[in-house]
């Protein structure tokens, strides 16, 4: 009998491929795959009876409880982290300790050495194996994974792209009484950077502000085809605002997309520009696209010198034109490179293609070293919620699907809001079914391996 794991997806435009790829590699090793949103957990137990479930964090104390629960039945958690690069010290151990303290964690899959070395540091989950993977969803920057995102461009069409992303998340704390306070309390009082959180949302508000003087300028200068990447939590009436405010010929050269896959964005791309420290630069300099950072107020939050230096700065909209000029002119920006592979290295282990099969392979010596979990420990609850998920299964909805939702989230947005958004984010089965036919159809049915039984160095 094959070993089994869930794979619980938090997000489903962000997650689902990169989780995807590493299930095609799990089951290269024989092993079956079950992917899950995360609000499945629970029913997954007596639906698979799975040797491993795979969560994203495990902070909440229900979360703690479960884990430990897993771990009598003999039941394997790992933890897949879906964030490790930030430049403030005290927000890496912020995120490190609150994630996995009490908790029981088999093993914890990091981004990076920095995020392994601060739990090491913190002395949290002393049990847990900490290997370091890199970051799975950036393979799909690399051959020959990218081959699901590259486009080819008509022979007609020779004006550059410009992938200009967005990253005003806060800004919209600033018109919703009460909202930063929320969204902020967890972090405040624990990491000196957020202290005074209203002047970091106040910063960014002003930051979002003067974008737009430096959009202005590229399609004011009619060279560009410019896309517009707003970041995912980013309300997009303020940039629908500035769209409609174009003259009709400008408005015909600008796309607002706020849905498609960002790796389609970038690697379709002629050049990206971040706004301050942003992701999307190193994942452009993992797709060998050039790009600009443009500078604000370089408010300690926002902007980090580890990273700006590693990318052209603009802080002048009058200048932006020019300099995207001069990139493109050298798209490979030599006297980044040696820098930005460093960089690399440092925060995401590897952007060779390769950390979704590192994953992989790390699973699959754990359960190769497991015995088989105590099934007798089953319970009468779950059995129930094994049948409920089996049943949302056949249905096509999430396990936490409420029909109802839509209607509560319009009628009670304050008190729905929530649950509304973790609904729409979450993966259907029908999804899990197109990225596995995806996957396959691209690559095909993953090839048997024979797994090496030595742990990495």
């Amino acid at each position: 009998m094959n070993k089994s794991i869930v794979l619980l997806v938090d997000n489903k435009q962000r997650d689902l491929l990169g989780v995807g790829l590493i299930a095609y590699h799990l089951r290269s090793f024989g092993i079956d795959c079950h992917l899950e949103p995360l609000e499945s957990y629970r029913g997954a137990l007596a639906a698979y009876r799975p040797d491993m479930i795979i969560f994203n964090h495990l902070t909440a104390s229900h979360l703690v409880a479960y884990s430990k629960r897993l771990a009598d039945m003999g039941v394997l958690t790992a933890v897949l982290t879906n964030e490790g690069i930030t430049y403030d010290r005290d927000l890496l151990r912020f995120i490190v300790g609150s994630h996995h303290s009490a908790a029981h964690v088999d093993y914890f899959l990091s981004w990076n050495g920095q995020m392994k070395a601060a739990m090491q540091e913190l002395g949290i989950n002393r049990e847990a194996q900490i290997e370091v993977v890199g970051i799975p969803r950036f393979d799909f920057y690399c051959k020959p994974w990218s081959k699901l995102f590259e486009e080819p461009r008509p022979a007609d069409d020779s004006t550059p792209r410009i992938l200009f992303c967005t990253n005003f998340a806060y800004a919209d704390y600033r018109d919703v009484p009460g909202s930063g306070e929320k969204f902020f309390a967890s972090v405040k009082d624990r990491v000196p950077a957020f202290k005074n959180y209203q002047e970091i949302i106040e910063v960014h508000y002003q930051n979002r502000k003067r974008v737009f003087a430096f959009l202005d300028e590229i399609v004011r200068s009619r060279k560009f085809r410019l896309i517009l990447r707003p970041h995912p939590y980013e309300t997009l009436a303020v940039y629908q605002d500035w769209l409609r405010r174009l003259p009709p010929e400008q408005q015909a050269k600008v796309t607002l997309d706020k849905q498609s896959d960002i790796t389609r964005l970038i690697l379709n791309s002629d050049l990206e520009i971040s706004c301050e420290t942003c992701t999307t630069a190193m994942e452009a300099w993992i797709a060998g696209k050039p790009t600009i950072e443009l500078v604000f107020q370089r408010h300690p939050v926002f902007f980090h010198e580890e990273q700006a230096a590693q990318n052209p700065l603009c802080e002048k909209p009058e200048n932006l034109v020019g300099l995207i000029e001069s990139e493109l002119a050298q798209p490979q920006q030599p006297r980044y490179q040696t820098g930005r592979q460093a960089h690399l290295l440092k925060w995401c282990h590897t952007a060779d293609g390769k950390a979704a099969f590192q994953t992989a392979q790390s699973l699959a010596r754990a359960l190769n070293r497991n015995r088989q979990p105590d099934w007798s420990k089953l319970t009468a609850e779950d059995f129930r919620r094994g049948l409920k998920l089996k049943m949302t299964q056949k249905l096509g909805v999430p396990y936490h699907y409420d029909p109802t939702m839509t209607l509560k989230a319009r009628l009670f947005p304050k008190k729905y809001a929530l649950k509304d958004f973790s609904y729409r984010k979450s993966i259907k089965p029908g999804d899990v079914v197109a990225v596995r036919r995806l996957l396959e159809d691209n690559f095909g049915p993953p090839p048997a391996r024979e797994l090496a039984l030595n742990s990495p160095q």
